[in-house]
Parts: structure tokens; sequence; C-alpha cells
């Protein structure tokens, strides 16, 4: 399951972005802006007629709820940037000004600095939830787009669905994020987790701090990240670190892995799941100019292996996945539970005929 909202990894990859939004594109045309703050960025209510993503509309084994579209933590390799320009285009022409306002800036801009609030998105749920229809697959919160990113410190927009989903009972509930806002609702969550199967996996890709900083500016410290994970585990929340994406040779290096599974281990993480970054359109217009500044001795490295593709060779791939389970083992953490939380949210398969990109011996 950014963000999840991996953002940009395999784990909860996207065949089709538009089919992940289509149903919520269809909304009315009142968009009015309803905060800001002096660092530029300004929140627009928004009202969709659904809120709900069904399985067949994403290609993948659970349904989907974003409360938010768009995140200002600003990762240079989300995939979910098109999202918010999608929407914001086709609002532009029929929702006022806030959308045309939106409307002027840069995608990437745009998508940090002009976060959509979807305000009735409980009374939504409440009106469109059928059990049924989930048919025991998974009904996921956060895959786009980080359901406890800053903007839910204010509208609490997460936190309505959740109050909303005690309603019900015996679902398979999943929430994504690399906040630690997460644990402002450690006892509403641990009270789903009594009614429902719920799992929390909290995105974390590194404990090196600084690197964080570059790579996601304004998303919380790894510190901050593993307390919440340990608030949770404490409450009796089935929660796991999710290591996504895997940067090749940037995070991927086995000392900074170890690190990072032994401090989730610590932090009472009851499984571990990452996978290698998939190189979408989203991320390479963002990923690679970050590259050239950042890390300009792998840029041509990068654009060399991916070409105009979007996945890692095979032999990457599986080497990175002995890597992991070797660290797991080591830790005393079952690889079951880490690959049975990859087989709950994902369907999409890696095409057969793709080339090596990645080789064995280059993932540091």
């Amino acid at each position: 399951m950014p963000g999840v909202r991996d953002a940009g990894s395999s784990f909860f990859r996207l065949r089709n972005l538009s089919g992940l939004w289509m149903g919520s594109l269809r909304m009315t045309a009142d968009w009015t802006e309803i905060d800001r703050r002096d660092r530029g960025t300004r929140f627009i209510a928004i009202t969709p007629k659904s809120i709900i993503n069904s399985s067949a509309s994403t290609t993948m084994i659970f349904a989907s709820i974003n409360p938010y579209i768009g995140c200002e933590f600003g990762c240079a390799y989300c995939y979910a940037r098109d999202t918010h320009r999608w929407t914001v285009e086709k609002a532009a022409t029929q929702s006022g000004a806030a959308a045309s306002e939106a409307g002027t800036l840069p995608p990437k801009d745009a998508f940090e600095r002009r976060i959509l609030v979807k305000q009735n998105a409980a009374s939504l749920l409440a009106c469109t939830l059928k059990p049924s229809h989930l048919r025991g697959n998974p009904l996921v919160i956060g895959t786009a787009t980080d359901p406890y990113q800053p903007a839910e410190r204010t509208f609490h927009i997460t936190r309505s669905l959740l109050e909303m989903l005690l309603n019900y009972r015996n679902l398979h509930l999943g929430i994504i994020t690399k906040s630690p806002l997460i644990a402002r609702d450690t006892d509403l969550l641990a009270e789903l987790s009594a009614r429902h199967r719920l799992t929390v996996s909290l995105s974390l890709g590194s404990i090196d701090g600084t690197l964080l900083r570059r790579l996601e500016p304004r998303a919380p410290a790894p510190h901050a990240r593993l307390r919440a994970m340990q608030k949770l585990s404490q409450a009796g929340v089935r929660v796991g670190l999710l290591i996504a994406p895997i940067l090749p040779g940037i995070t991927d290096g086995r000392e900074g892995l170890r690190a990072l599974v032994a401090a989730a281990k610590e932090a009472g993480a009851a499984w571990v799941a990452g996978s290698p970054l998939r190189m979408g359109p989203a991320t390479r217009a963002t990923l690679m100019p970050w590259l050239a500044r950042e890390r300009p001795d792998l840029a041509a490295r990068y654009q060399r292996h991916y070409g105009d593709r979007h996945w890692v060779s095979r032999a990457y791939s599986e080497a990175l996945h002995r890597r992991l389970e070797a660290l797991q083992k080591e830790f005393g953490i079952l690889p079951e539970e880490g690959m049975r939380e990859k087989r709950n949210f994902s369907r999409v398969r890696r095409p057969p005929d793709q080339i090596e990109l990645w080789r064995k011996g280059e993932s540091g």
C-alpha cells in the first residue's frame, strides 16, 4: 500500500493512473479556497461525487480511498503528480477561480502547493460503502497521496473516514503513510483493529535523515516515524515497515538497509516489505533532475539502464529480494509476513520481456 504512497514503488504499482482517479474526477463545480499558509500552500475544498476507487478501475486487488489530491512532502520520486494535474485541468474550465489559479502553476508546484481537500469524504463513504462489493479484498487509504500529510492536522478528513468505518465490522483495511501524525489516532486505530483486519504500512526508505531531507524535503524525520510505529505497535495495531521505493545505488546498500530493518524491529514492526523504484513518467520528470543536481555520478547510469522503461532488471529485483529476506531473518522477522502483505496489495505483474536494466552487483 504514497507515498504507499509508496510512492513510486512497485509494491503499490499503478498500471493506469487515470483509472485510479476516475471516481474522484466526477465532482461538482464548487472549488473554494479554505486556507493558506505563509509558505505558499493553499488548500482548496472540492466535492467529489464518489470516494471509493474500485479494484476494477485501479486494476489492483484492492479498492482505495485518497482523502487529498496533492501532497506537501515533495518527494523526488513521487509517481502521483499527474493525478493532480488531470484533476485541475478538468476542473479549471468549470470550477471557478480556485481551480483556474491552480492551473496556472507548473504541475510539480501545483501538486505540492495547491492541496485539494475532499471535505465530503466521510459522508460519501457512508452513502456508498457496500462491504459485499469489496468481496473480502482490502480497502486501502492513501495509495496515491499521504492521508496524514500536514493538511490532515487542520482538516481531519482521514480521521473522519476512520470514524465512519467504526460503523462496520470485519473489513480488510489498510493505511499507507510516512507521517508520524498517524499516532494521533492511535486509540481510534486500536478500536478499528478490534473490529476489522487492519494493517498500517509505515513508509520509510532510510534512517539517514540528511539523505531523506534531500529526497523528501518536507517529509517527517526517520526517528519521528519510528516513534509513531512503536506507539501503534504497543497499542496492538498491526504495523509494518514499507521500504518503497528502494533507489538503486542510493538506498539499497546492505548496511543502510540493515540499520533500517533493525530500527523497525526495535520499534515493533510486524513485517517488512520493500520494492525497487519504478520509473514512471511522473517519477522520471522529477527524479532525473534531482539526480542531475544531487547525484550526478548516478544520473547517467539511471538514464542508461532505465532508458524509457519503468522497471529494474529481474536480476536486480531478485538480488534485492534476497538481501531483504536475509536481513529479515537476521532480526527475527518472518519474510513470509512481508510477502503476504505484498500479495494483499498487488496484482500487476512485471512484463516478461523486460530487458536487464540493473545488473546483479550494482546495488551498492
